[in-house]
């Protein structure tokens, strides 16, 4: 799951900064719009309020928590802020840098490393009551940042940019990635294996600490925007014109699989090693029951709409989210699909279900749906925002955030309880 998560997000940071943001607890600032209120009987409303560490809407690019209360979050203009409850409060930390940090990884509460444009480097020791600048070498952008101890870690960025550290960022060494093209995400499992990803297919292996970094042919030179690994060995890609790559070996090798479409594939989940769904442009949902090596086209989704979000409560029960509203609901593992009234027309970006029955999805223009019976019903709520909205993720059926654009973040732990 580590790779998944960070090559994950790291990848979509550089398709679209909205969905890098994907699991922050942070937020900036809106204007004092409201959404209109809805009827004052609808069901299972939600109290959903501000978390505001700034006092202005700077766009989050990075994000990295070491427990369940602890977290650090980076974005435009030098911004830094840290929660140490859960993202119930945020402070502003001084990173005395107004460069845009792409990226962070904390090892512990109080030791981190933040890199962005221009070769920035920052490290703290003191959960950023001091954020120092380190001489990184280069004046190319840093994408991204993985760190396996306190002393050990790498970065990624423009033109095949790998840098090394085992010293905790005292020195950074310039190490050879073999290309040219922008590597966008980097996750190491460890203190010597590790991969990054980047433009036009790229994909790179080290075993021994990035001393040596190995191309691996994944047979395609179209970007990928998504990343799911149910194991340290077996992961997917996907991406555009209909790409999919699979690995059951930690990616020395991949394998193209046929997907059977050209579409643009935007999102891929595995509940298992052999159980995947894959969605993307113009209605697009690929299933798979034995890992990939056949993709079925669900064709009795009823619409041509672009989705762009996916989530499966357990391996028969699923919903599928997208443009004009369009929610669409399979209870048999996607052998069939029915369309839900969602009573809305706006872009819907990101949907979260805690289980079969109880979800919440998000999109433009502030829209936050919700429903406890399985989408036989979805209810507008009031969110106090009309910023667009891109991700949303509940820990339990009352716990839940969203984030989008300027830097907004949302926070509820009262779904259901009223």
């Amino acid at each position: 799951m580590i790779v998944n998560n960070l090559l994950h997000i790291n990848l979509t940071r550089v398709h679209a900064i909205a969905l890098l943001v994907f699991a922050l607890q942070i937020v900036s600032c809106s204007d004092d719009s409201v959404s209109p209120k809805p009827p004052p009987d609808l069901p299972q409303s939600c109290d959903w309020f501000w978390q505001n560490p700034l006092p202005q809407g700077n766009s989050l690019f990075g994000v990295s928590f070491v427990d369940a209360n602890t977290g650090t979050a980076v974005g435009d203009v030098g911004t830094i802020a840290r929660t140490t409850d859960g993202g119930a409060t945020w402070v502003s930390q001084t990173s005395g840098t107004t460069k845009t940090l792409y990226s962070v990884s904390f090892t512990d509460a109080n030791t981190g490393t933040a890199v962005g444009a221009a070769g920035t480097i920052l490290r703290t020791t003191d959960g950023g009551g001091t954020w120092v600048s380190q001489k990184s070498g280069t004046s190319k952008n840093l994408l991204s940042v993985s760190f396996s101890d306190a002393s050990t870690g790498t970065a990624v960025g423009g033109f095949g940019t790998i840098l090394r550290t085992t010293d905790g960022g005292a020195t950074w060494v310039s190490q050879t990635s073999g290309t040219t093209d922008v590597l966008a995400g980097v996750s190491f499992t460890d203190a010597n294996t590790g991969t990054a990803v980047g433009a036009a297919g790229t994909i790179l292996r080290t075993t021994d600490g990035g001393g040596t970094w190995v191309s691996q042919t994944s047979g395609t030179s179209n970007l990928v925007r998504g990343v799911s690994f149910t194991d340290a060995n077996t992961g997917t890609v996907v991406g555009a014109n209909g790409t999919i790559l699979r690995t059951m070996d930690g990616g020395t090798n991949w394998v193209s699989q046929p997907s059977g479409t050209d579409a643009e594939l935007e999102a891929v989940s595995f509940t298992d090693a052999n159980t995947g769904t894959v969605v993307g442009s113009s209605g697009t949902i690929l299933r798979t029951t034995d890992g990939g090596t056949n993709w079925v086209s669900q064709a009795s989704v009823a619409t041509t709409n672009d989705l762009f979000g996916v989530s499966f409560a357990d391996a028969s029960t699923g919903t599928v989210v997208g443009s004009s509203g369009t929610i669409l609901r399979t209870t048999d593992g996607g052998t069939n699909w029915v369309s839900q009234t969602s009573g809305t027309s706006n872009l819907l970006r990101g949907v979260s279900f805690v289980d079969a029955n109880t979800g919440s999805a998000v999109g433009d223009g502030g829209t936050i749906l919700r429903t406890t019976d399985g989408g036989i019903t979805w209810v507008s709520q009031t969110n106090g925002t009309r910023d667009d909205l891109y991700g949303v993720s509940f820990t339990d059926a009352t716990t839940g955030t969203a984030v989008g654009l300027q830097g907004t973040i949302l926070r509820t732990m009262t779904c259901g309880t009223e």
